[in-house]
């Protein structure tokens, strides 16, 4: 029987594109909301639903090769070290362990045995998988059973990382490096403050990563990340009333980059920000490249184009509107609510939230005086529409002014504001709830975006040319990057964390994996090089789950949006 390789093929995809053109044309399907039919075409639609299984297979398959290797290092090492392991156990006595030994110094083999099985540890716990280890390896057990794997002290890890781009997937992986206490520097070509800054966004997220948050930040920036977790009230059969809490939480994008940014300070990343030639500012080689550099990333860097193999569907690209409404807040409470109107193409997606943060009022500033500056350069020698671009400038200003006059005096509930971000697809119908919005006055942004359906096969660069560019010997790429997202899915946020997370699982894995691979240097009259070469097959591994379980989570963005994108265009299709 021959062996599949893993991943997806064109065919796969088109095939997949096909069946929901198809599916998405049903008139009954079209009169749901977009979450609703996300949940119907993965149940009515084997085939979208099996390519993912197959995906998560593959996945899954480069998993238990790492814990098969795993277990075959642990019990070599072990097998020079078993006294040692006792005595770190406290069951035995040896004056060179103790419980909160960092065995830096492996001057004995069974020392740097010890050190190099705990690392191995480690690697697991990272990834959260020391549980199925010793359930599926069970020869191990026993040791686990003194419990000491769960109390290894801290290690140095021998690792250098370089993070391109610091939005929101970005700057959660240099903040979650640097706790690890990885070497890490991340490049942003805009600058930290002000109009066009890096923390200027002011799109309002629905977004599930704060469990990755709680991982990578630290508590300070975890807290602001949380603090407007989705709520609802329900009645119950027996009449009693209680509250559920949501598992999203609601961010403004901005907002969440400036933390995640302080998070990273705090723990002693270095960032430089104005970067505009980043190959050129890596003076210095690293180990790991991580690309969070947006959805042209690309076009950014022509030379990884071909290597990460991007597939792109043109006929299905859909452009979008949105709006951001600010204005004085009645709501008794911090308040934050999702909804909009249900039903193709005249749908829309609102978040809405009443929050007393003066700084998000000063972000819409930055963005407002940068979108005018545009506009104006647009303009050129058109006075009439100059004169039009300053006229509503002017009224928004005036908006921002007393909105932000009147919370800042007290004169609103609580001191609090309405904080209101809509997107819709462009057509008739929703310009018109625009246009209805900005009768009172509160529309302080707007603008539009075209939303690409494209997918990248690769999230793992390991091709000489890109290597040597980036004086590094691994590049790897997360978020949007490998695929954009439609924002009105509102999923693209989350998945960039979740790849953030995945960058620091890696980071720390090659950092251990490199500090034993040094120290076997030292050992040649112990350590043969098939030893050495299986610790490297190990580290190949790691990058390989990088790329495996990449194409699963990127798969799963890929077809949001391309429902999202079908949901918000007329049917390919007559039924």
């Amino acid at each position: 029987m021959a062996t599949r390789t893993p991943g997806f093929t064109r065919k796969e995809l088109d095939d997949v594109v096909a069946c929901l053109k198809k599916a998405m044309s049903d008139p009954e399907l079209r009169k749901l909301n977009q979450r609703a039919v996300q949940a119907t075409v993965w149940h009515e639609q084997p085939q979208v639903s099996a390519l993912m299984q197959r995906l998560r297979r593959d996945e899954e398959v480069v998993r238990q090769q790492i814990l098969e290797a795993t277990s075959e290092l642990v019990y070599k090492f072990h097998e020079h070290t078993l006294k040692a392991t006792l005595a770190r156990a406290g069951i035995l006595h040896d004056k060179r362990i103790h419980a909160g030994s960092s065995l830096s110094r492996a001057e004995s083999f069974d020392i740097f045995c010890l050190d190099a099985k705990e690392r191995l540890y480690l690697i697991l716990q990272n990834y959260d998988w020391m549980q199925d280890f010793f359930r599926l390896y069970p020869l191990h057990f026993y040791e686990n059973s003194f419990q000491f794997v769960e109390r290894i002290p801290a290690k140095k890890l021998k690792v250098k990382v370089n993070v391109v781009g610091l939005g929101i997937g970005g700057s959660m992986a240099v903040s979650g490096l640097a706790k690890a206490g990885i070497e890490v520097v991340g490049y942003e070509k805009r600058q930290e403050h002000g109009p066009s800054s890096v923390g200027s966004r002011y799109q309002n997220a629905s977004w599930r990563a704060y469990d990755v948050a709680s991982k990578l930040l630290d508590e300070e920036a975890y807290e602001e990340l949380t603090r407007y977790r989705q709520q609802f009230n329900v009645q119950y059969e027996d009449g009693s009333t209680g509250v559920l809490v949501s598992d999203r939480v609601q961010i403004i994008l901005g907002n969440a980059i400036e933390h995640s940014i302080a998070s990273a300070k705090r723990y002693g990343a270095t960032l430089k920000f104005g970067t505009q030639n980043v190959t050129e500012e890596m003076k210095q080689g690293c180990d790991i490249v991580a690309l969070f550099s947006g959805a042209h990333t690309s076009e950014i860097f022509p030379e990884i184009k071909p290597e990460m193999n991007i597939m792109s569907w043109d006929d299905i690209q859909s452009d979008c509107k949105m709006w951001l409404r600010i204005k004085e807040s009645e709501k008794d409470n911090f308040f934050c609510v999702r909804g909009g109107e249900v039903g193709a193409e005249h749908w829309h997606y609102r978040i809405e939230s009443a929050r007393d943060t003066v700084g998000d009022i000063e972000r819409v500033r930055n963005c407002l005086q940068s979108l005018y500056d545009r506009d104006i350069r647009k303009a050129e020698r058109d006075e009439a529409k100059k004169e039009a671009v300053h006229a509503r400038y002017e009224a928004q200003l005036k908006q921002l002014d007393e909105v932000q006059f009147a919370v800042e005096g007290g004169k609103t509930t609580g001191g609090r504001f309405d904080y209101i971000f809509t997107n819709a697809p462009t057509n008739v119908h929703n310009r018109a709830k625009r246009d209805e919005d900005a009768k009172d006055g509160s529309i302080v942004l707007e603008g539009g975006y075209k939303v690409e359906v494209k997918m990248a096969s690769n999230s793992k660069i390991t091709a000489k040319p890109v290597l040597e560019k980036f004086k590094t010997d691994l590049v790897v790429s997360g978020g949007d990057a490998c695929v954009p997202p439609n924002p009105q899915a509102a999923y693209g946020a989350t998945l960039a964390c979740e790849a953030a997370e995945m960058v620091v699982q890696l980071a720390v894995g090659v950092g251990h994996i490199n500090a034993i691979l040094e120290d076997m240097k030292k050992m040649t009259d112990f350590v043969g090089e098939e030893w050495i070469h299986e610790m490297r097959q190990l580290k190949t591994l790691l990058s390989e789950y990088y790329n495996t379980r990449g194409r699963a989570e990127n798969y799963f963005q890929f077809v949001q949006t391309l429902i999202c994108n079908l949901y918000s265009l007329p049917p390919f299709e007559k039924c």
